[in-house]
């Protein structure tokens, strides 16, 4: 069910892409939910990262379910993405980090 959500999530986003004019129509929606110098963010990563089981939902630990529920259609979407994005940039730094210390 999950990976449905998020084929159709990654289907919309194709087709705005695709769609000139729903392209035009996104062009105001300047939106930012997740700050790039989020700390908290980044130690949430770190612990998921450095724990000894595998982690199933990295995600819905660090979304906040809060301000998720009362975003729209295209808000929920575009906080999912970028909350995508900001893990995968974070978990790679980590890595990096750990790779340097070993």
């Amino acid at each position: 069910m999950k990976n449905d959500i998020l084929k159709t999530l990654a289907m919309r986003a194709k087709n705005r892409m695709i769609n000139k004019n729903l392209r035009n129509t996104y062009n105001g929606a300047n939106i930012k939910i997740i700050s790039n110098n989020d700390q908290a963010f980044y130690d949430k990563v770190k612990e998921i990262v450095n724990e000894e089981d595998y982690v199933y939902n990295p995600l819905k630990r660090l979304m906040d379910e809060e301000k998720f529920m009362k975003l729209d259609a295209r808000g929920r979407e575009r906080y999912l993405l970028e909350t995508i994005e900001k893990y995968q940039r974070a978990r790679n730094l980590i890595q990096k980090e750990n790779k340097v210390c070993s």
